[in-house]
């Protein structure tokens, strides 16, 4: 069974699940103050990437993420841990670009919880990207790895509507907007134009991150989340919306480096 073929069917299992399950309403309708959710999520889009130690100008390519993970939340306090992975493919040159890493975040609600239909957050996240990218028709220059780490600041604003006309304390919608600026951002880079020598008694990541050199950076981009949930009373929620992530090392190392993302998503998550 392929990859894509197994996805299908998860996905289908859990929107079973959410739309069938009775074991939690009751929970949900108590209104516990601790929520635990399962994450699973896609994003299916656009990559633009500029990296000058392999070609002088911007490629494009088509992006797919899938990302895994949990939030928890308990009175005013948010948590949430991820893990991603995604595959893009590039377009001239032609070549692939897989990227992944985990991130976690913490989040404080700014009022106290209330009927208010309006929810402000504010916190920080420590966010990894480990960038691998192959574009054979450069050669011996068609490998390269770069690796990333962000600490943000990120705000968050929800507003709830289309209220249930039997319970009016159980919005059906959440609109939500949140913002994450990267405030400090460590990478490893290549100072080299990806020219590797393989030698047989050196690992893969070993021989790429030995040329690599270090950078630091102060507001390396930032990200943006638009979209929407759909509040099941099972507490499970499934969530639409649009990204754009953006990354740049800016004038920071020998040769800049800047990535952009832009994806529409679909995400579930499964109240426990």
């Amino acid at each position: 069974m392929n990859f894509c073929k197994l996805l299908k069917r998860i996905t289908v299992l859990a929107l079973m699940v959410s739309l069938c399950s009775t074991g939690f309403a009751q929970r949900n309708k108590e209104k516990t103050p601790n929520s635990f959710w399962l994450d699973f999520r896609v994003d299916v889009g656009s990559v633009t990437c500029l990296d000058k130690s392999t070609v002088p100008f911007v490629y494009t390519g088509l992006n797919r993420d899938y990302t895994f993970g949990f939030t928890d939340e308990w009175g005013r306090n948010h948590i949430h841990f991820n893990f991603m992975w995604g595959k893009s493919a590039l377009v001239s040159p032609s070549g692939t670009q897989t990227a992944l890493g985990p991130s976690i975040e913490y989040l404080f609600s700014c009022l106290k919880p209330s009927a208010n239909r309006w929810h402000f957050w504010a916190g920080a996240s420590v966010t990894t990207l480990f960038d691998f990218k192959q574009i054979p028709v450069l050669g011996n220059a068609s490998i390269s790895f770069s690796v990333f780490g962000n600490l943000n600041a990120v705000a968050l604003a929800q507003c709830d509507f289309a209220y249930d006309k039997k319970d009016a304390t159980h919005p059906w919608m959440t609109a939500f907007f949140k913002f994450s600026l990267p405030v400090f951002a460590i990478a490893s880079r290549p100072q080299f134009a990806y020219v590797q020598d393989l030698p047989k008694d050196r690992g893969l990541p070993r021989t790429l991150l030995r040329n690599n050199e270090p950078i630091f950076k102060p507001f390396s981009g930032c990200a943006t989340d638009l979209g929407f949930n759909v509040n099941l009373r099972n507490g499970n929620i499934f969530s639409f919306g649009y990204r754009w992530d953006f990354l740049t090392t800016g004038k920071k190392g020998t040769y800049p480096y800047s990535n952009a993302f832009n994806t529409v998503y679909v995400s579930f998550m499964f109240n426990l």
